[in-house]
């Protein structure tokens, strides 16, 4: 109440000596009204200098009501990023009736020339040409929010308002859709400093940021080590965080010293579409065939792509744009060798770790993918008893039939047809331990093309014999 009553006072001699009000960041208010509605909108006086000055000094003083912050944030062109940005609004005016819903933080830029749209964990603002209206505008944003940005145009949006405290505590809740949070520290800490309490992986299990990743998987974390280093959670990032259970109060840690932010490479042999979601794929490599960038791609087209800076290393993988299919990686030398192009690799998903398999597919979603490109991987298990699995299944006209051996030993795999005949002779031979694919075209062993319906597949192998069941639908 005294800063309001001597604010009015401060009002009250400007007019009184015809001063000019210097208010906030670089702005000048010769109309009182405007002055004030700005001050009230947690602004602060920094200079009221007098036109004529006889009985007055030359500055009456300043007032900071609240100590608050001018947040300036970059938003990029559709030439950067593909116009996506990532991040949260630490600062927002709780004090003004109405200043922290999305139409007032968002007025500079509500142009469907610079703004496409903002994405929000439960709603989507984003322009109506038929009504000529912003929708969701009246949605109010909480400083502890994250949002996705897509621009038509670069823009600086300018965020005046009061900063989340510290120890402020939010709710997450445990479900596989996660949880859209935005970081509000001042120190730019590594993630596993800034989740410490939660970094042993038995609630919190994924951690996406914009350019990274963080996974728990086979009992640790996996992401991406860009120039040596964690990744790190600066001020105004977000990230989509998933939690087995309910955390009634999650906090950010800043009891850790500061670090600095780690810097995102881009590629420049691949280029992609980067989209509003991604898939990450965790590559492990061998230290002695180490690419400069790998790209993934699926029916031709590169989904995503990463610089090379560690034998463990990750693509963003934007699926939604491209139809579905199998993946396929090229590596990149830049120069020293040819390329190299892999559509067979051991791989797992996060949903299922222990089904080894010998090609990722995008045709079925998943939290991540993990591919093992060097022989002592530890993102994918060494076999310990003899598997047999096929996919897709149904399918139409080629399948893929996965394998695996604890030992070296004999192996055979046939199909048969519902009456018990041999249709087709897929391996006969000796083979060592380890994981293996091999596609059935849906021919017998003729090269006949056989008929739709139910056949059985069977492997003998490690004194052990498999039958499965797989249905071909033409």
């Amino acid at each position: 109440m005294k800063h309001l009553i001597l604010f009015v006072l401060i009002i009250f001699y400007a007019q009184l000596f015809s001063t000019d009000l210097h208010f906030g960041p670089g702005q000048d208010y010769t109309n009182f009204e405007a002055a004030f509605n700005a001050a009230m909108s947690g602004d602060h006086l920094i200079d009221c200098t007098a036109k004529d000055m006889k009985i007055l000094p030359a500055d009456i003083g300043a007032i900071c009501a609240i100590t608050h912050r001018y947040d300036i944030i970059e938003l990029p062109s559709p030439e950067e990023d593909d116009g996506w940005k990532w991040l949260s609004f630490p600062a927002l005016d709780t004090v003004l009736d109405d200043a922290d819903i999305a139409g007032n933080v968002l007025a500079d830029i509500l142009d469907p020339t610079i703004l496409d749209f903002v994405l929000a964990q439960d709603y989507v603002i984003e322009y109506n040409f038929e009504l000529e209206e912003w929708l969701n505008a009246d949605q109010q944003f909480l400083r502890t929010q994250g949002f996705k940005f897509h621009m038509n145009d670069d823009a600086d949006l300018d965020v005046p308002g009061f900063k989340e405290p510290d120890n402020t505590a939010i709710f997450l809740t445990g479900s596989d859709e996660g949880n859209w949070i935005g970081y509000w520290l001042d120190e730019t800490q590594d993630v596993s400093d800034a989740f410490n309490e939660y970094w042993d992986g038995s609630n919190i299990r994924f951690i996406q940021h914009q350019y990274w990743t963080a996974t728990y998987f086979w009992g640790q974390w996996w992401y991406r080590v860009q120039h040596g280093h964690e990744p790190t959670l600066s001020y105004g990032d977000m990230v989509i965080v998933k939690c087995e259970e309910d955390i009634q109060s999650f906090r950010w840690d800043n009891s850790t010293p500061e670090d600095e932010r780690t810097v995102h490479s881009e590629t420049e042999y691949f280029t992609f579409e980067e989209q509003a979601d991604y898939t990450p794929i965790y590559i492990e490599l061998d230290e002695n065939n180490m690419p400069q960038e790998i790209g993934a791609f699926v029916n031709g087209i590169c989904i995503g792509a990463v610089v090379v800076e560690d034998t463990l290393t990750q693509i963003n993988a934007y699926t939604t744009s491209v139809p579905p299919g199998n993946i396929e990686l090229e590596l990149y030398y830049g120069g020293r060798s040819e390329n190299q192009h892999i559509s067979s690799y051991n791989c797992v998903s996060y949903s299922n770790p222990n089904i080894v398999m010998k090609q990722l597919s995008t045709k079925k979603s998943d939290d991540a993918w993990f591919i093992d490109l060097r022989e002592d991987s530890s993102m994918v298990p060494a076999p310990k008893t003899v598997t047999l699995s096929n996919y897709p299944n149904p399918f139409n006209p080629t399948t893929t039939i996965s394998y695996s051996l604890p030992h070296e030993g004999k192996v055979s795999l046939k199909i048969y047809n519902v009456k018990g005949q041999l249709v087709k002779q897929l391996i006969d031979g000796s083979q060592p331990e380890g994981y293996y694919g091999v596609v059935w075209n849906g021919k017998d062993n003729a090269r006949r093309s056989v008929a739709s319906g139910i056949y059985y597949y069977r492997i003998t192998a490690c004194c052990k014999t498999i039958n499965k069941k797989m249905l071909l639908l033409k």
